[in-house]
């Protein structure tokens, strides 16, 4: 074989395993996301489920009537900023959901989980979203959450629409600015839908996961640049990878001859 066709063939089966690195390196990617989100949703579901099931005690133990539960008579706590709102269940809802809610912040993907009722009212957010209200409407925004209406963007109204026995997903941008991947499930209570369980992931760890995919494919691709070099220095000739060494000219002095003796 010639050494063109030598070349021709390394050259080649270093581009199909470059390419082939790259797919394995996606997939592998794409199989990690849709992990996370499927955890993600199991996380809603059972997330609905207790609730709903919560609910139910109760109205059992007589700590609430099933009609203060479906309460909707919003009560605008004067000065919050931004809006905040009472009903006759919210408090009791302090007491005994918020520590369940926040059982899901041990996982690093979830930035909240939260109950909403159908029409996008949050009566109990998670205890580091509860701070008390300030006079620092930034602060606010970020740390003081609970008890306010969420339903003024599409993607919630339509996770408060669904009413499948699964989830259902959306991208979200918060009023904080921050990106969120909200995957929400009903909440049924007694044949009604009462709201649903959100669950809000952060971007952060797939951002994580991307830059991580990132080095990887170049770290690849320099070890199959740095392997491929070495099978072409191989395989190629040293007379044409080493250049001929200068020849030095000698000039011979006819005019004045060395004498006789000399050495």
């Amino acid at each position: 074989m010639n050494l063109r066709n030598k070349i021709i063939i390394i050259i080649t089966f270093c581009i199909i395993l470059s390419v082939g690195s790259i797919v394995i390196i996606n997939r592998i990617f794409d199989k990690t996301e849709d992990q996370l989100l499927r955890k993600c949703q199991i996380e809603a579901l059972v997330g609905a489920k207790v609730m709903s099931t919560f609910m139910e005690m109760l109205i059992h133990t007589n700590t609430l009537t099933y009609e203060q539960i479906m309460d909707t008579n919003y009560r605008e706590i004067p000065g919050s900023n931004p809006k905040k709102y009472n009903t006759q269940y919210d408090a009791v809802f302090d007491q005994t959901i918020q520590k369940f809610e926040d059982e899901f912040l041990n996982d690093e993907d979830v930035v909240f989980a939260i109950l909403f009722d159908r029409n996008g009212y949050v009566p109990t957010h998670n205890s580091k979203y509860s701070r008390p209200e300030g006079k620092n409407r930034e602060l606010n925004l970020n740390y003081s959450r609970s008890k306010r209406m969420y339903a003024n963007t599409p993607e919630i109204r339509e996770i408060l629409k669904y009413r499948g026995s699964g989830t259902v997903r959306y991208l979200y941008t918060r009023d904080t600015g921050e990106p969120i991947w909200n995957i929400g499930a009903p909440v049924w209570l007694r044949g009604e839908c009462w709201g649903a369980f959100l669950i809000g992931i952060s971007l952060h760890r797939i951002d994580i996961i991307k830059n991580q995919m990132v080095i990887i494919t170049v770290t690849i691709m320099i070890i199959i640049l740095s392997f491929t070099l070495l099978i072409l220095l191989s395989v190629i000739p040293q007379k044409y990878l080493v250049a001929d060494p200068p020849r030095s000219e000698v000039t011979v002095n006819t005019e004045n001859p060395p004498p006789d003796d000399a050495p």
